[in-house]
């Protein structure tokens, strides 16, 4: 995938990572998940933080909110599989206001 994902800072933004496309071999699953990660991150008010995040066998979603306007973020989702293997996806993101009519 290329390019970036929009997120207002007001809103929830919900991303998943289908680990069935192009990650797992035929017959692994997900055996853990290690979790989702932000960069940057620093300790200011309104500041990127994941919400919610969720695991299945074939799929980690994460909701984000918050989030400083203008700043590009990359998110990534790691996991275990039954095969021992440990896996990431990275993901960007760009927070912007979002304009009204």
């Amino acid at each position: 995938m290329s390019g970036y994902f929009l997120k207002d800072p007001n809103s929830e933004l919900v991303l998943s990572v289908d680990w069935r496309a192009g990650y797992l071999q035929h017959d692994e699953r997900v055996s853990d998940d290690l979790g989702w990660s932000i960069r940057p991150v620093e300790d200011v008010p309104d500041e990127l933080k994941v919400v919610v995040q969720e695991c299945g066998a074939a799929r980690s979603t994460a909701t984000f909110e918050g989030g400083i306007p203008g700043r590009i973020y990359m998110v990534s989702s790691r996991i275990l599989t039954t095969l021992g293997r440990e896996l990431e996806r990275t993901l960007m993101f760009r927070v912007t206001e979002r304009e009204l009519p």
